[in-house]
């Protein structure tokens, strides 16, 4: 049996975003605790939501539409222009998702909903994280969750 379509999202958005010029490879998905200074500046990756809603009623093939929050973090830490690298991060993290907007097939479609950046200075060097939140719409069966529609 296939993971469940939320989980596949995930890692098709850890696939999508590797190898962005910024980042590279220091994408890490589900990563709960903070990003050490070889992972930086990185990509966090998580699921924090998800709403869904009745696509179709009745029949044996129930579909249920899904809007899932993809939220990505893009993380840095420097003593200058960290403000300027989380909007480049952002940008190059637009463009990947949106050159990619379906991430396989495995949902409808994929729109930026909101950025928020967050600044501190209580370590060695200022610290900037920009949570840039999507929204991903997919379809599945009400009896297959692993399954896109």
């Amino acid at each position: 049996m296939a993971d469940h379509v939320r989980k596949q999202i995930r890692a098709a958005a850890v696939t999508a975003l590797t190898g962005l010029v910024t980042t590279a490879g220091r994408v890490f998905a589900s990563r709960v605790y903070p990003l050490q200074d070889t992972d930086l500046p990185g990509l966090r990756i998580s699921n924090p939501d998800e709403a869904i809603e009745s696509a179709s009623l009745g029949g044996a093939n129930r579909y249920i539409e899904r809007h899932l929050t993809l939220e990505v973090q893009a993380c840095v830490k420097q003593v200058s222009g960290y403000e300027d690298l989380v909007d480049q991060i952002a940008k190059e993290v637009e463009i990947a998702l949106a050159t990619n907007n379906t991430l396989g097939n495995l949902a409808k479609w994929i729109v930026p909903r909101s950025i928020e950046t967050e600044l501190s200075g209580e370590g060695e060097k200022p610290i900037a994280v920009a949570t840039i939140r999507f929204e991903v719409v997919y379809i599945t069966a009400l009896n297959a969750p692993d399954v896109p529609s």
